[in-house]
């Protein structure tokens, strides 16, 4: 299976700004609260033009309205995906979140995410550590373009390798070996 990736686009930051809008009149939701995530959400790393967003939620109460709100809105709800405290939903088209303009959206995946959640400590921890630290933003590029450019990789292998990359990145923010064992599982 080909896995691409592309130089960052700045039109990437645009495309979550305009998301968010949209998110947080469906949801009536903070602007904090609704984070972009992952490799497009970082200037000059390389990316697969999918865009990660996490809504965060701090009542738990609260994940049964969040969800019929966006199954509302054209999503399809993925459930926990094995990572606790993290709920996946997926576009059913490219017009999701729907609109009455019939608006197209770039392709995004979308996550509520508890506060207290690992998942989003993760996503959060490793842009950090990254926007931080322009050279581990060229380590990472490195080691990506190094993958995608082996013949008959597989998004699984392809996974788990930057997983490496990312958890001894992660070593270095605080999380403990428990922690960094879980995250390690969820991306196997």
């Amino acid at each position: 299976m080909q896995i691409d990736i592309i130089p960052h686009q700045s039109i990437w930051l645009d495309n979550f700004e305009r998301l968010k809008e949209q998110l947080q009149d469906i949801l009536s939701v903070a602007s904090d609260k609704i984070l972009h995530v992952g490799s497009t959400s970082i200037p000059r790393l390389w990316a697969k033009p999918i865009l990660d967003i996490d809504i965060v939620i701090e009542d738990r109460s609260l994940l049964t309205a969040l969800i019929a709100k966006l199954e509302k809105a054209g999503y399809e709800y993925r459930g926990d995906q094995g990572v606790p405290g993290r709920f996946a939903f997926r576009q059913r088209s490219t017009q999701v979140p729907l609109t009455q303009a019939k608006k197209i959206w770039q392709a995004h995946h979308l996550y509520a995410c508890f506060a207290d959640a690992l998942a989003l400590k993760n996503h959060i921890l490793f842009k950090e550590a990254l926007l931080n630290n322009p050279i581990l933003i060229d380590q990472y590029n490195q080691l990506k373009r190094s993958l995608v450019d082996e013949a008959n990789i597989t998004r699984e292998e392809y996974t788990k390798r930057k997983t490496t990359f990312i958890l001894s990145v992660l070593s270095q923010s605080g999380l403990t070996q428990e922690e960094l064992k879980e995250i390690e599982a969820a991306n196997r």
